[in-house]
């Protein structure tokens, strides 16, 4: 399995690259390899195009995997087919660059839960009935599923939630004091804590 810290997002919201952003002396993007690397696992950083030069500064190339511009996908979707597709027997843990406050034991009880050879083909929280699909394991056998749908024009959206519906998913419930840990930093006004979401102050 490889850890995927997923970075290629456009950032308009926040108006700069989120993943090199700076938390405690780290820019985001380490930040979430960190915390995969605590799960013993080897990990590599999605990323667009234009953002593989930087990138590459501070992290090094070798540790990188472009998002594939031949693929008709856009979104979180984009960066996960890509490294899928380089990786393709590879399982693959997925982490958003923007989710700061992840705490280690939430991702340890998805690798508690995962069996490489069980039915299941994606591992996800969900909160309130809302799935988690940014924080999760993605088996290759599933993504390989993925990739025909699309190849067929089967895949009806591309979005990670319709990535989901797709799969057969192991679903944990999330206690109502951890749905914090799932929140997005999108904006300047999210990290200072005035969103109208009220997305937790770092």
């Amino acid at each position: 399995m490889l850890g995927i810290v997923l970075c290629g997002g456009q950032s308009l919201r926040m108006g700069t690259d989120k993943g090199l952003l700076d938390h405690q002396n780290k820019i985001w993007a380490q930040v979430a390899a960190e915390k995969l690397a605590s799960l013993n696992l080897p990990v590599k950083f999605s990323v667009n195009p234009s953002q593989q030069e930087v990138y590459a500064a501070y992290l090094g190339k070798g540790q990188l995997i472009i998002d594939d511009t031949l693929l008709d996908v856009r979104g979180p979707l984009l960066g996960v087919l890509s490294v899928h597709l380089s990786n393709p027997e590879e399982d693959l843990f997925l982490l958003a660059c923007d989710m700061l406050l992840m705490e280690i034991r939430l991702m340890e009880k998805l690798i508690k839960l995962f069996k490489p050879d069980d039915n299941f083909e994606s591992y996800i929280f969900s909160q309130d009935s809302r799935q988690e699909p940014l924080c999760g394991i993605y088996k290759a056998k599933g993504l390989k599923k993925i990739v025909r749908l699309l190849q067929t024009n089967a895949l009806a959206r591309h979005s990670m939630k319709c990535v989901l519906s797709n799969l057969r998913i192991c679903e944990t419930t999330l206690e109502s004091q951890d749905y914090k840990y799932f929140g997005n930093f999108n904006s300047k006004e999210d990290i200072k804590g005035t969103s109208p979401d009220n997305t937790p102050k770092l």
